[in-house]
């Protein structure tokens, strides 16, 4: 799942060395005309470095190098120059905001990240439950088949498995990914109508909750009395965003209406 955080949170390293190599450049390439150019004007260029690293190398890279940037100014531009004191409480001040316009810049461009990959899944949610419905409508018991494989390639989760109780016991009526046989659903973690994690099984990567690793069970309910359940075995610490709970619940709804 290294690449879903990736998304969310950026290539931080990289991009971290970038934001420290850039502020010491723009030090150096400023410092002639820093009687001349306006120390506010300095400020927003460091401002522009930190966000420009931010938005492309996530928290790390976007806190890195805010304090990069509040150290060059320092460094380059306030009193004395050449070292990291200070001799007013005025400018004090300024590397400080410096370096909270830089946090925040960080914090914003993660934000971000994480709204286009919700909706990207979204989008995809989207296009599974309507593959679902469609073969529901077409009959011959093919969307249990679909809801299976398109869960799994949504999820890129080792395996998902749509269940039905019928009189005579449990039946697996599909399944999808690499897998050595049906986990029992009674001892996972069951998600609620909307995807929850109950509270016992919450854990948090990077601060995004992620599903439960030895697997997940939504049960599906039809005219409130179980008819089987869908259960997913995910890789190790996949996040679970808002449009992931909501594609399993959603999943989970248009299979229990079917037939």
């Amino acid at each position: 799942m290294a690449r879903r955080y990736t998304e969310i949170d950026g290539e931080g390293a990289f991009w971290a060395v970038a934001g420290f190599v850039a502020s010491v450049v723009v030090g150096v390439a400023l410092r002639p005309l820093r009687s001349s150019a306006g120390l506010e004007n300095v400020v927003v260029v460091y401002v522009i470095v930190v966000a420009l690293t931010a938005a492309i190398g996530g928290r790390t890279a976007g806190l890195a190098s805010s304090l990069s940037a509040a150290l060059a100014y320092n460094y380059f531009f306030t009193t004395p120059y050449q070292t990291l004191r200070i001799d007013s409480w005025e400018q004090v001040a300024t590397v400080v905001l410096l370096f909270v316009a830089g946090l925040l810049a960080s914090l914003g461009g993660r934000a971000s990240r994480r709204a286009s990959v919700e909706a990207r899944e979204e989008a995809a949610a989207l296009q599974l439950l309507t593959a679902v419905n469609l073969a529901a409508a077409r009959g011959g018991g093919d969307a249990d088949r679909v809801a299976a494989e398109g869960l799994q390639e949504l999820l890129e989760a080792r395996a998902v498995f749509v269940v039905r109780d019928e009189p005579g016991g449990r039946r697996v009526a599909a399944a999808a990914g690499e897998h050595d046989g049906l986990p029992d659903p009674a001892g996972l973690p069951h998600l609620d109508e909307e995807g929850r994690i109950p509270s016992g099984h919450r854990r948090a990567v990077g601060g995004v909750l992620v599903l439960p690793a030895e697997g997940a069970v939504v049960d599906l309910v039809q005219h409130g009395r179980r008819v089987g359940s869908l259960v997913v075995v995910p890789q190790a610490d996949r996040p679970l965003l808002r449009a992931t709970r909501m594609s399993i619940a959603a999943t989970a709804h248009a299979l229990a209406t079917v037939t």
